[in-house]
């Protein structure tokens, strides 16, 4: 596993316990009460070169059980962060309120170095096994951190750089830690800021996800502040809410075609005129004929115009009335 010389490590760790090298910021004070814990707490020797502790593969079915609901919220979600951190040789785990890695996702042939590195399944995380790291400073502080290089505990892990950040539960409480690590990146620390940004989102995707599968048979209010956009209204609105009533919609009054230069006509006005003006064209036209039979023959309703059905019955009956005279 790689690491940097012990014995400087040991005095690195040892000056920020005595005060004689301070850290600016408030990650600095969160390291170096990490580090007091881990010396005079935990009795932990930072010169350590051994990985971390890795559960068997019945332990971690059984944690990986438990967690089945935590595991299915977060699965997409934490390969989606993988694919945005994949090109810059990281991998993500998911660990559970106690510290242990139930899920990571990682490129397949870079899997072994990470596994060297202790970045594997069923790895412990807690402060009490491995000092300062990312995921136990988030489990003792509940807070986003980033554990860059020579700030961990031990020696054996100053070349990872960590990026955690908490998960909450539906009440609040700590569910677990999701984390971005890299086995080799830059001395600066600046240099991590971008992946402490993408994790903290991505935590708070995976705080939906746990949300929306815990209430999945209760109804959910969404609210929208002044600097988002409003969000879509539910097609099931509550009875309770204070609806303003609908303007109803006036008929519009019927259109009249206006010949050029012609004044405008009331409506009422125009009405009148297309009634008077039927009822003059039907006292032109006379009565609706009605069926005449001659003879045997029953002839059709003869219509007010000419047409071929009333030409044959005129025919007809001129036939029929010479033959008479005949």
């Amino acid at each position: 596993m790689p690491y940097v010389p012990s014995t400087r490590h040991i005095d690195r760790i040892c000056n920020v316990i005595e005060g004689r090298t301070t850290r600016a910021g408030v990650d600095g004070k969160r390291l170096a009460s990490s580090y007091k814990r881990s010396l005079e707490q935990y009795h932990l020797d930072p010169g350590a070169t051994a990985g971390p502790r890795i559960l068997t593969v019945p332990e971690l079915r059984d944690v990986q059980h438990r967690e089945e609901s935590f595991l299915r919220a977060s699965g997409q979600c934490l390969s989606r962060l993988h694919e945005m951190v994949r090109e810059a040789d990281y991998c993500v785990m998911l660990t559970d309120a106690q510290g242990v890695t139930i899920d990571y996702r990682v490129d397949k042939d870079r899997r072994h170095d990470f596994k060297r590195a202790g970045l594997y399944l069923g790895s412990c995380w807690s402060e009490s096994e491995e000092g300062t790291c990312g995921v136990a400073t988030v489990l003792l502080d509940a807070e986003p951190i980033t554990v860059h290089r020579t700030d961990h505990f031990r020696a054996a892990f100053t070349t990872l750089t960590c990026s955690a950040s908490p998960i909450f539960g539906l009440h609040g409480e700590l569910l677990g830690v999701l984390d971005a690590s890299a086995v080799r990146s830059p001395d600066d620390r600046e240099s991590q800021r971008l992946v402490n940004h993408i994790v903290r989102q991505s935590a708070l995707l995976i705080e939906d996800a746990c949300f929306l599968n815990a209430a999945a048979d209760c109804w959910v209010l969404g609210a929208a502040c002044a600097s988002q956009p409003p969000l879509r209204r539910s097609a099931a609105r509550d009875p309770h809410c204070d609806r303003r009533p609908r303007p109803r919609h006036r008929r519009k009054p019927p259109r009249t075609r206006m010949r050029a230069g012609a004044q405008p006509v009331a409506a009422s006005r125009v009405g009148n005129f297309r009634r008077s003006r039927r009822a003059s064209l039907q006292r032109e036209s006379g009565p609706r004929p009605r069926l005449a039979e001659t003879g045997r023959h029953r002839l059709a309703a003869l219509c007010t115009r000419p047409s071929a059905l009333r030409r044959a019955a005129c025919a007809k009956q001129d036939g029929g009335a010479a033959r008479e005279q005949q």
